[in-house]
């Protein structure tokens, strides 16, 4: 199969099903993103401490520890309270607050989403300042301890110092008890530079938080438009109407296009009907190419029968009518019922007085697959060549009842089938020799291409 060919089966055969599957999405997205109140963000920036990050891995530490300070439930519930919200916090966390690192450094974004760019800002800056408290609190603290551990140093160094100068002026007898009194500081002193040391190297691992720029509100609203909405609504709509048109075509395959059912039997296209009224005005031109390309045909196979059968069955009874009209509109002899058509002789072999007969196929402009592959088969095992195709386009409008003039033969069949004494009018028969399909064929009377 072809490019062009799948592309007319899938697209052509099930537009409507394609345009369905795809305004269907449109107007959901478009209804859903006009209803959607505008959200607005705020964002704030932080330098956390430890200056420019080494590693990857250094700065990722910093990010993850800030974004676990500012998604804290409690903290989450005082920004909320604060900036006139009401909810869960833990989801108003998940939903609406997001840190993010810029680049490879220890700077961060820290974003608050809501209905209202004045509560995205009291909300992000009350975030941001509980972090920096909490952060910022603990250095604070260290620092007022070190400036006590650094008073007491002070003063056990002065009375060491004192004592140190006594002990030089002092007289034998108190020296014992100034150094004494001397080595009873020494440890003291060590104790209070150790702590005073492991204070300043804790105080160094804490992280602590610089703001750079206060909490300000982005002037467009954020998230997805409504036109980003509905091109992806129109887009997945296409992909899935694609998807359901090529699965029908897989498991229905159907040809369309007239080009197409000609080439399908591989035969020439004769002509197109576009109505089925073939006296209108819309038929005359149709029919007279039709008797043009028929007269051609009819010069190759001069002295053979003429059919012209349907693809379908249900076609079986306008083909018979089409027959008629077209046997008189043309000047040439078709016939429509395989009775017309030579007898096929059984397996001793004797050969037929008469020659095979060709076939023009009818079918509609959009047939069934295995049908064309059905009629081409039985054509094939019978030995009659298909010589042409002529195609119809059977509107609503076209389809209406067939009547047939009631001979004594079907009056007699009608009276004893149904009891019925209506010599009036019948509906077209139906005979078992009327297609492709049946495997009874009678001698018929002999009508050839003139």
């Amino acid at each position: 199969m072809r490019i062009d060919e799948a592309f007319r089966r899938v697209v052509g055969g099930y537009w409507w099903l394609i345009g369905l599957l795809v305004l269907l999405p449109v107007i959901a997205a478009a209804s859903y993103g006009s209803h959607q109140a505008p959200r607005y963000q705020a964002v704030a920036r932080l330098q956390m401490s430890g200056g420019l990050a080494s590693t990857n891995v250094q700065a990722d530490a910093a990010t993850q520890w800030l974004q676990g300070v500012v998604t804290s439930p409690n903290l989450v519930q005082k920004a909320m309270v604060a900036g006139g919200l009401t909810g869960d916090p833990t989801a108003f966390a998940l939903e609406s607050v997001a840190v993010n690192r810029i680049g490879v450094s220890t700077v961060n974004e820290v974003s608050v989403v809501t209905d209202s760019p004045d509560r995205s800002v009291v909300v992000a800056s009350s975030l941001v300042d509980q972090a920096m408290s909490m952060a910022n609190g603990t250095r604070e603290s260290d620092a007022t301890k070190m400036d006590a551990l650094n008073k007491e140093i002070a003063q056990v160094t002065a009375s060491r110092d004192a004592l140190i100068k006594e002990l030089a002026t002092a007289k034998p007898g108190p020296v014992l008890s100034l150094q004494a009194r001397i080595a009873s500081m020494e440890p003291i002193l060590a104790d209070l530079l150790r702590q005073r040391s492991d204070l300043a190297l804790a105080s160094s691992s804490r992280s602590s938080i610089g703001l750079i720029d206060q909490a300000r509100a982005l002037p467009d609203p954020v998230g997805i438009g409504v036109p980003q909405m509905v091109a992806l609504a129109a887009l997945a709509g296409l992909l899935l109407g694609l998807g359901v048109a090529a699965l029908l075509e897989a498991v229905r395959p159907r040809v369309r296009g007239r080009s197409w059912v000609a080439a399908e039997l591989g035969a020439p296209l004769l002509g197109h009907l576009p109505t089925t009224d073939l006296t209108s005005r819309a038929a005359a031109r149709a029919v007279s190419e039709f008797g043009a390309s028929l007269a051609m045909i009819a010069r190759r196979f001069r002295g053979q029968s003429l059919l012209l059968l349907p693809v379908e069955p249900r076609d079986r009874a306008w083909c018979g009518r089409a027959a008629e009209e077209l046997s008189t509109l043309t000047g040439i002899q078709i016939d429509h019922r395989l009775s017309d058509a030579p007898e096929i002789v059984g397996l001793h072999g004797a050969d037929s007085e008469e020659e095979s007969p060709v076939v023009v196929a009818l079918a509609r402009t959009v047939v069934s697959q295995r049908r064309l592959e059905d009629f081409a088969a039985r054509s094939a095992a019978m030995g009659w060549p298909v010589v042409g195709v002529l195609t119809f386009r059977r509107r609503w409008s076209n389809r209406v009842s067939i009547r047939w003039p009631v001979t004594t033969r079907d009056t007699a069949a009608a009276g004893k089938g149904s009891g019925s004494r209506d010599s009036a009018t019948l509906n077209a028969p139906t005979h078992a020799s009327d297609s492709l399909e049946t495997g009874a064929i009678t001698r018929p009377k002999a009508r050839r291409i003139p």
